[in-house]
């Protein structure tokens, strides 16, 4: 079942930023430029933080090119069903297409919010403020200048709520 969503829609011009994923004006990020959407998201709405971000694939290799990822990582969690994220079936149907594919995909980058890291520079998820890595979707409907910060509501109607274990294999690379 598909969730609503708290959402936010923020515009970046493509011919801005270079092969290596900076702007050229000023050598800034494409993933700093998120983190700023990120603190707009979060001051537009004051309780929560952005979880999921949805972008096209080209959206989405500029962000991966910004990263410094290798070649070998594909960034984004592709939608199967409509505009939303739907954390039971898409996560899953994900799993099953990476199976047979050469790249690894990256379906999570850090949170802006993120400021504490491990002795291995991994940022540490702190559950009790409700902060937690960035979720990146893959919306193939959405044009290349755009994407969209998203946080689930929570649906009082809905009590019966299960939750949902899926075991996705951890990657790591040296």
């Amino acid at each position: 079942m598909m969730e609503r969503e708290i959402s936010e829609t923020y515009y970046y011009t493509p011919a801005d930023f270079d092969e290596n994923g900076r702007r050229k004006s000023d050598g800034m990020t494409f993933r700093d430029l998120i983190k700023d959407f990120e603190r707009d998201f979060h001051s537009r709405h004051s309780t929560e933080y952005a979880l999921n971000l949805y972008a096209n694939s080209q959206t989405m290799n500029l962000l991966a090119r910004s990263c410094d990822a290798a070649p070998f990582l594909l960034y984004g969690m592709e939608l199967t069903e409509g505009k939303s994220f739907d954390a039971e079936k898409d996560p899953y149907r994900n799993h099953q297409m990476d199976q047979h594919s050469r790249h690894i995909y990256v379906y999570g980058i850090d949170s802006a919010y993120m400021t504490e890291f491990d002795e291995n520079g991994y940022p540490i998820i702190d559950e009790d403020s409700d902060i937690y890595p960035l979720t990146l979707l893959i919306d193939g409907t959405m044009r290349e200048n755009k994407i969209r910060l998203a946080v689930p509501t929570m649906d009082d109607d809905d009590d019966e709520k299960e939750n949902v274990t899926i075991n996705v294999p951890q990657f790591v690379y040296a």
